[in-house]
């Protein structure tokens, strides 16, 4: 165990962003750190610099923007020893509630910003959120619902490589139902943290290579008020403070890991703000916060990114998720 990551999680805990988070906050620091996002109406991941907005920059370009690959709802990036750095991408697709993800070897794409596809897998259930265990190199990814569409047989999906860091076969080799999961995240002391309707999980990793497997350890469990949905939409680091930020159908709050005698236990939840419908929020290093959540007339997505630093707009976008553009998972 990695006790300087003992004792950042530890102090993760006394995280607190005030409820005025989203709404009306002293402006922070001018941001220098680029943030990318999922935007749905191209099938692009585009990277823009809040300091200095522009029309962006396109990191990649789905095959389609039809059927799999339909609604872009995910990306991270992660450095491997095999690929050197890549994109996790995921799709919700349209209709018969099977997308597509993929992992994209970011040395291999075309000048078109197309291609470099390394794996891929077509998913049924409305994925909605993928990770990569970094020691195994095991996918993981979050469905919504059933493949029939129920809301009630979402789950993770864990695909695996027959040695670890190879290439992941592209059948699950395990399903773990979780209703309503939409957003998957790995810590680097060995487990992945999970959110879906009204609980947020953390999973250990057993096994290696082709026995890889995922075993539940303990949960969260929290609701936005009586007779409301409980959603859980998202989970992303705290790049500045440590900690995570999770989303919910009507509020951000922040969630904290410490090490509790002989095992590793959520504390110091607390809320950062009451507005719904946030789809993701962050924060980055220097301070400056970034999230999405889709305004008057929009559906599921949102044409602005908002920032604490002030909020910039994309004629025509439909940004659905915002992630800091690191492969750094905290």
């Amino acid at each position: 165990m990695d006790r300087r990551s003992i004792l950042r999680a530890a102090v993760a805990g006394a995280i607190a962003v005030p409820v005025a988070g989203l709404l009306g906050a002293v402006p922070a620091e001018a941001a220098t750190h680029y943030v990318m996002a999922t935007e749905q109406a191209s099938g692009r991941i585009l990277r823009f610099n809040p300091a200095s907005w522009t029309s962006g920059t396109v990191l990649w370009q789905a095959p389609s923007r039809t059927g799999t690959w339909t609604n872009l709802s995910d990306v991270k990036r992660r450095a491997t020893a095999k690929w050197g750095n890549v994109m996790l991408v995921t799709a919700s697709g349209a209709g018969d509630y099977r997308g597509q993800v993929a992992m994209i070897r970011e040395s291999s794409m075309s000048s078109s910003k197309t291609g470099g596809i390394v794996w891929q897998a077509t998913v049924t259930g409305n994925p909605h959120s993928i990770e990569r265990i970094a020691t195994q190199g095991a996918i993981v990814v979050a469905t919504t619902k059933g493949s029939n569409g129920a809301t009630s047989g979402g789950g993770l999906h864990l695909f695996v490589p027959s040695s670890n860091g190879g290439t992941p076969g592209t059948k699950a080799v395990q399903f773990i139902k979780f209703p309503g999961a939409h957003g998957v995240i790995y810590n680097q002391n060995g487990f992945i943290i999970a959110v879906g309707d009204g609980e947020v999980r953390l999973y250990g990793i057993t096994g290696n290579g082709s026995s890889t497997r995922l075993q539940y350890r303990t949960k969260y469990t929290f609701s936005d008020g009586t007779g409301k949905a409980r959603m859980g939409h998202d989970i992303l680091p705290d790049y500045k403070g440590g900690g995570y930020f999770f989303t919910s159908s009507y509020k951000v709050r922040t969630l904290g890991l410490v090490y509790a005698g002989n095992s590793w236990q959520f504390t110091a939840v607390s809320v950062a703000s009451s507005t719904a419908h946030v789809k993701a929020y962050t924060r980055l290093p220097n301070g400056v916060k970034t999230w999405i959540v889709p305004g008057s007339g929009e559906g599921e997505w949102s044409k602005t990114i908002r920032f604490s630093s002030g909020n910039h707009s994309k004629s025509g976008a439909r940004f659905y998720r915002v992630r800091y553009y690191t492969t750094a998972f905290a």
